[in-house]
């Protein structure tokens, strides 16, 4: 559905979750490979800043001209796919995530480039590569995900080369906060589930003391945006493509009462106002 048309039909989404919940790990896999898809979509189509995310991370690595770089949690292969043609000459790309799925989704994202990298999947709690093999490790909105965040930043510094980087993406406590009001009103508990307070591990707000107890010269730098959305139903399909636990409180007839709600903001205010809150730090070894 998001392929040909940039759209989910949320309520038989809603049926094939309700039908595959059971299979933990095949529903993770297919979040992994798919409903990333529909949270891209919305930032790619409704952003005000006009350059987008991946690119603008892109230009704030040390594009020095020999390079050996480690991504871990990949996605789509998105940051490489929109930046192909910047990528030095000299750079040597490994590209991983922990699911299998996501790995396929990347290299599909990336085909007919396919010689420039090397794929692999890998688990950032045990990273496989030897000691002291990178210049630089990209951690892209994933660290927050992980169970052991201090056991992947240890693996994170034993891989990288002396005076190596890691650059490791998230949000703060603001991002997408208007999105969580709407939902309240359709839900009064539902921002007591888990998977709304997963980013707390690792956030633009504490991300400065946990890098800094693994890695020196550590500093941040925010990325400028926010999101005017004309449609609703995108950010429906936003909410829909989100984690398990949440989209299993969201009966139809919620559905339909928050598609009235960003209705009347959308008629009232022309679009719909979503803050975003995202940035990335730097880190030395």
């Amino acid at each position: 559905m998001i392929e040909e048309d940039k759209n989910l039909n949320w309520n038989k989404f809603i049926n094939i979750i309700s039908l595959i919940n059971k299979d933990n790990k095949w529903m993770k896999q297919y979040k992994d490979a798919s409903n990333l898809k529909a949270r891209i979509n919305i930032h790619e189509k409704f952003s005000i800043n006009e350059e987008g995310w991946m690119e603008w991370f892109f230009k704030e690595l040390p594009l020095k001209e020999n390079c050996k770089v480690l991504e871990l949690g990949c996605g789509d292969g998105s940051l490489w796919a929109k930046n192909y043609n910047k990528i030095p000459k000299g750079w040597e790309i490994y590209i991983t995530d922990f699911s299998e799925g996501m790995l396929k989704d990347a290299k599909s994202n990336l085909k007919g480039k396919l010689k420039r990298f090397h794929f692999n999947v890998e688990d950032a709690e045990n990273i496989s590569y030897e000691d002291k093999t990178f210049d630089i490790v990209i951690a892209n909105h994933m660290l927050y995900h992980l169970n052991d965040i201090e056991k992947a930043l240890g693996e994170i510094k034993r891989v990288l080369k002396k005076d190596g980087y890691i650059f490791a993406s998230t949000v703060g406590k603001s991002h997408m906060m208007e999105m969580r009001d709407f939902l309240s009103k359709v839900d009064e508990e539902i921002l007591e589930v888990e998977s709304f307070n997963l980013t707390n591990k690792f956030q633009i707000e504490n991300g400065y003391d946990i890098l800094s107890k693994v890695f020196k010269d550590v500093e941040s730098k925010r990325y400028m945006d926010n999101l005017k959305i004309t449609e609703e139903k995108a950010l429906i399909d936003y909410i829909i493509s989100m984690e398990s636990d949440i989209v299993k409180r969201l009966n139809e007839n919620k559905l339909i009462e928050l598609e009235k709600i960003l209705e009347k903001e959308k008629e009232e205010k022309g679009y719909i106002y979503i803050t975003k809150d995202t940035g990335y730090f730097k880190g030395r070894k």
